[in-house]
């Protein structure tokens, strides 16, 4: 299970790593995954992570109740009730039933969302969001 983590951490950090297109280097080497259970299927190329999830990378922690990481269509859902995406600065602070980041850090937020980023506030039931990499 060691290694499934470990691998998820790395193909993780290529995803967002590479998915970075900014002039200031960021640094998405501390990412810290917590799951109560991760499974990796090698034959769908997908992890799934449930329980109470929490990954930090950056400046983000996104929280839900289940995760999965799909290699092939290139996305990480998250589900929770709710799940959220939170910048330690407070610039982003986003929730919604479902929430899909893709590796050039574009989100789409479904069900109840919510986003409150730089003194705005959005109410809908889908929002899509481009993520700053410097929030």
């Amino acid at each position: 299970m060691i290694s499934t983590v470990k691998h998820f951490i790395c193909l993780a950090c290529l995803l967002i790593v590479s998915a970075v297109s900014s002039s200031e280097p960021i640094n998405y080497q501390n990412i810290s995954i917590n799951a109560n259970n991760v499974t990796l299927d090698e034959v769908s190329n997908r992890l799934t992570l449930s329980g109470e999830i929490n990954i930090d990378f950056g400046n983000f922690s996104i929280s839900g109740e289940s995760a999965l990481l799909d290699y092939k269509e290139e996305s990480l859902l998250i589900l929770g009730t709710p799940a959220s995406i939170i910048s330690r600065d407070q610039k982003i602070n986003g929730k919604a039933d479902r929430l899909i980041i893709y590796p050039n850090l574009s989100m789409e937020m479904i069900g109840n969302a919510e986003l409150l980023a730089e003194n705005r506030s959005i109410f809908s039931q889908n929002i899509t969001y481009q993520i700053n990499a410097n929030d």
